[in-house]
């Protein structure tokens, strides 16, 4: 079980830094909120990934793929829910009814990548549970 809580402490490091790195968000806190999105992204992956029924690979007693898909998900809704820090960035100002519609069409497009993955997921999990072995769904605890 400690194993588990490592792998989800170091998969929530690593969603963080790519959380406020390379998607550019910043929240509350030091370090432009990494610690903020590593305890809310730390606790997903924890609650919904280590004690909900393991489904997907193991690899020593741990289903690295759920928690990995949990942390996912869970950094891409926070992504999706936080607006994006232009650091440095000169924005000239356009029309407010332009801007409003580019900014209408930019979260029209991160939310249809967001349902993409999840329907993927989704599809690789039922593809999984069909053509794996029933011993295969057992409690973890």
């Amino acid at each position: 079980m400690l194993i588990r809580f490592l792998f989800a402490f170091f998969c929530s490091i690593i969603f963080s830094f790519i959380l406020t790195y390379v998607f550019k968000r910043r929240g509350p806190g030091p370090f432009h909120g990494i610690l903020y999105f590593f305890a809310i992204i730390f606790l997903f992956t924890a609650a919904l990934g280590l004690l909900l029924t393991p489904v997907g690979p193991m690899y020593k007693n741990v289903p690295w793929l759920s928690i990995v898909a949990v942390g996912l998900l869970i950094m891409l809704l926070i992504a999706e829910l936080l607006p994006h820090h232009e650091k440095a960035v000169t924005i000239k100002r356009k029309a407010k009814k332009d801007e409003e519609d580019e900014d209408e069409e930019v979260l029209e497009k991160e939310f249809g990548i967001i349902v993409i993955i999840i329907l993927v997921i989704l599809a690789a999990a039922i593809v999984y549970a069909v053509t794996s072995k029933a011993d295969t769904f057992k409690m973890s605890f």
